[in-house]
């Protein structure tokens, strides 16, 4: 178990590092050219990409650094939530196909989250 969850470790923070950093450095232009963007300003867009920024490090760091796992649980159970959002929001307009990705790093982040919190108990 404790190398599987290692793999959806390394596997969320790849992809939320990727797409934090990528929220964070692109310039507001092509920010706007995605279909959810609407609505949102590119301030909020940013803060969305520090936060999976963040929380792709510390979903990671901990483990490799000899940090409490506690921080990789909280990590994890904040991806949980960021992504049920997501999900809810691409539902809500109309957009199922676009849903499947964070429904997918939903669950990741979850295993992780009951993982890491139970090797703890």
């Amino acid at each position: 178990m404790t190398l599987f969850l290692w793999i959806l470790q390394i596997v969320l923070a790849l992809m939320f590092v990727g797409i934090g950093g990528l929220r964070l450095t692109r310039p507001a232009s092509r920010l706007r050219k995605l279909p959810w963007t609407d609505g949102y300003a590119p301030g909020t867009i940013r803060a969305l990409g520090a936060a999976e920024l963040i929380a792709g490090i510390c979903v990671l760091a901990p483990g490799i650094l000899g940090w409490s796992p506690l921080v990789t649980a909280v990590a994890a159970g904040c991806l949980a939530a960021l992504m049920t959002l997501a999900v809810l929001m691409h539902l809500r307009q109309g957009q199922r196909q676009t849903a499947v990705l964070p429904a997918i790093l939903l669950v990741m982040a979850g295993i992780v989250l009951w993982g890491r919190l139970d090797q703890m108990m």
